[in-house]
């Protein structure tokens, strides 16, 4: 049988919209107490007052992940209301388009600080609790552009490409702790809006309710049972 999420915590980056609001809800309907963060406040405390309307249990946590002290301080300030952080969403996410030669540095560094070392820095921060207790997720919104580079993309592919090694080396360390380490990979998401195909057939892409189903599903398996990776495209986008 899966396993609830009732008692459990979890903390989702990025969960002011999209697949981070997406994500938050899910797991808030699972039974897990949410906390929120992420640079907006005002879609945060949104996102939290739908929660709560529903029942849940939810922190408002506005941070940035590029900051060196944001991991350390998300955490503790979950530990601090709620005990302990059963379950970290890296979900947060930045885009700089263009060719190589015109991406600009800073939002090259930008882009890497997000999508990258932001979730080493929060992972670095949730693990300890989570190897004490031997028990945690952490789960990396990742994308299937961190399996092939596109054109016009380089700082985006570059950061997921990494992101897919750093979840697949921190497996390795944490899995003899009983810590589970889950990368999903969407394709192109978006709303629901319908879009012609290359081939003249029109097709819907994945919703980000598509992608919070999978993540609630990966977490909700056994403790026994890791879904390592999970690769999520449209049937005919």
């Amino acid at each position: 049988m899966d396993q609830t999420l009732a008692g459990q915590t979890a903390l989702v980056t990025g969960a002011g919209s999209g697949i981070g609001r997406a994500i938050a809800l899910a797991l808030a309907d699972a039974g897990a107490a949410v906390a929120l963060a992420g640079r907006r406040p005002a879609p945060l405390r949104t996102v939290a007052d739908t929660i709560a309307a529903r029942g849940g249990r939810t922190l408002v946590l506005p941070a940035d992940v590029r900051q060196r002290a944001a991991g350390p301080a998300l955490v503790a300030a979950i530990e601090g209301e709620w005990e302990h952080l059963d379950i970290v969403v890296h979900n947060a996410a930045a885009f700089a388009p263009g060719a190589v030669v015109d991406v600009d540095p800073q939002a090259w560094d930008d882009v890497l600080a997000t999508n990258l070392t932001g979730p080493f820095l929060l992972s670095r921060a949730a693990l300890p609790g989570m190897i004490r207790r031997r028990c945690g997720s952490l789960v990396f919104i990742a994308s299937t552009s961190g399996k092939r580079g596109d054109a016009g993309m380089a700082a985006y592919c570059a950061s997921k490409f990494g992101l897919m090694g750093l979840a697949h080396s921190l497996l390795y360390e944490v899995r003899p702790h009983d810590v589970r380490v889950i990368v999903v990979s969407p394709s192109a998401i978006d709303t629901g809006t319908v879009v012609p195909s290359a081939a003249g057939v029109r097709g819907v892409r994945p919703h980000a309710t598509d992608v919070a189903a999978a993540v609630r599903h990966c977490l909700e398996q056994p403790p026994r049972v890791l879904i390592r990776e999970m690769e999520i495209w449209g049937t005919n986008p």
